[in-house]
């Protein structure tokens, strides 16, 4: 979470960021775990992305295309795919 001291919102507020791999129909229903840790939120956004995989590895042509950005933090997959494509 990020608050106020990190210069983002009001004194006593935090954000809290919630990502997951959507398994089934009812992608809020599968983070409710993890809002239930949260108290009182004042206001709450879903979204859910499809992620998308290259169809070649870039050897061939020299483009190299990463996954996209999935539920990992800090773009940790991205980071990982490209330091393994070198």
């Amino acid at each position: 979470m990020v608050s106020y001291s990190h210069l983002i919102c009001a004194k006593g507020i935090y954000v809290a960021i919630i990502s997951a791999t959507v398994e089934t129909e009812n992608p809020e229903e599968e983070i409710q775990p993890a809002i239930g840790l949260l108290g009182d939120i004042l206001e709450m956004f879903v979204s859910v992305s499809t992620v998308y995989e290259p169809i070649e590895d870039g050897s061939t042509n020299n483009l190299w295309v990463t996954s996209s950005y999935d539920a990992t933090s800090h773009f940790e997959s991205a980071s990982e795919e490209i330091l393994q494509m070198y």
